[in-house]
């Protein structure tokens, strides 16, 4: 359980957040290359479809399978669908992603068009990469921020679909990537910063058992760290800012001198990685329950899921993508 729980938590303290810095990274190019009506349409069409497709056909038959498979009901689909739309139930699953990006998308094409009317005529000046003292004061109060939100809205309390607990590292991380486009750095990071940085991460790694054993307060309660106003959460907040930015350092570095090249199955994989991030809900489900009744290990069932779905997602997402109308929206 623990075991899980770290690897829950390590992954949650940086990948999504990551994703997003990826993704603010490429934005003010795309914004300044397609003008701000054409990047608002490519971005609905881009994110919008998807989220739509999702929200309308893949969630209810997953709702569907989960009626038919794990609560052995057997009513029509049609009649299931209309139940689902008369009762408002809607669901973006993993989709979420798409939600909070085409939200924060449109905030930047507003607050880039402000800020342009605003210093027309202004010289840009660039900003050299963060000395590691201002980076552990970014860290601190991206963890400041994230705790005060998380007194209202822990980890895992859902409004919209969306996990506000989490919303301080994504919406900062991807100001940051905004920031290091215009100001070219993720050329910057040297190998003596990535290595400093892989030390902190480390270091953070190590201090995780300190969770476990300042949780016997509450009896091994976990969810002590995830919000409300004590100083546990603000120890774990403290903690998952550390991860976040010191793993964006390393990992940009690693992956920009090491493999910064694609041969003939990456580039295949690459462009149906999105289509994969699409459908792989469904897959995975379909997978987990195929294998409900037989007798195997939890773990080795992970396994087999884990290996035959990532399997089938990628080869479903590359006849996806030999779809002519579906080039241009995934």
């Amino acid at each position: 359980t623990y075991l899980l729980a770290f690897y829950v938590c390590l992954m949650q303290s940086f990948l999504i957040g990551l994703f997003f810095m990826i993704s603010a990274f490429f934005t003010p190019s795309s914004l300044k290359r397609k003008g701000p009506k054409r990047f608002l349409l490519d971005r609905l069409k881009r994110l919008g479809i998807p989220l739509v497709f999702y929200i309308f056909i893949i969630s209810p038959l997953i709702r569907y399978l989960h009626m038919l498979i794990i609560e052995g009901g057997k009513a029509n689909f049609f009649i299931f669908y209309y139940g689902l739309l008369k009762r408002g139930i809607i669901d973006v699953g993993p989709l979420w992603f798409l939600q909070v990006l085409l939200l924060l998308s449109i905030s930047y094409a507003i607050f880039n068009k402000i800020i342009s009317s605003l210093y027309k005529n202004k010289r840009k000046i660039l900003l050299n990469f963060p000395s590691n003292r201002n980076i552990f004061i970014t860290i601190f109060v991206l963890a400041s921020l994230t705790f005060l939100v998380r007194i209202k809205f822990p980890i895992g309390h859902n409004i919209a679909n969306l996990n506000f607990g989490l919303s301080p590292q994504y919406i900062f991380l991807f100001g940051l990537g905004i920031m290091a486009n215009n100001n070219k750095w993720l050329k910057a990071i040297t190998v003596k910063k990535a290595r400093y940085w892989t030390r902190i991460i480390l270091i953070a790694i190590v201090f995780w058992p300190l969770f476990l054993f300042l949780s016997k307060t509450s009896g091994f309660n976990i969810e002590i760290f995830m919000g409300g106003p004590n100083w546990q959460a603000f120890i774990y907040a403290l903690w998952e800012a550390a991860l976040s930015i010191s793993i964006s350092i390393s990992a940009i570095y690693l992956f920009r001198q090491k493999f910064n090249y694609q041969n003939r199955l990456l580039k295949t994989i690459s462009k149906s990685a999105y289509s994969v991030f699409i459908i792989h809900s469904i897959v995975i489900l379909v997978l987990s329950y195929s294998l409900k009744n037989m007798t195997f290990h939890p773990l080795f069932k992970f396994i087999i899921v884990a290996l035959l779905s990532v399997t089938l997602c990628f080869l479903i997402g590359s006849y996806i993508m030999k779809i002519n109308f579906l080039k241009d929206i995934l």
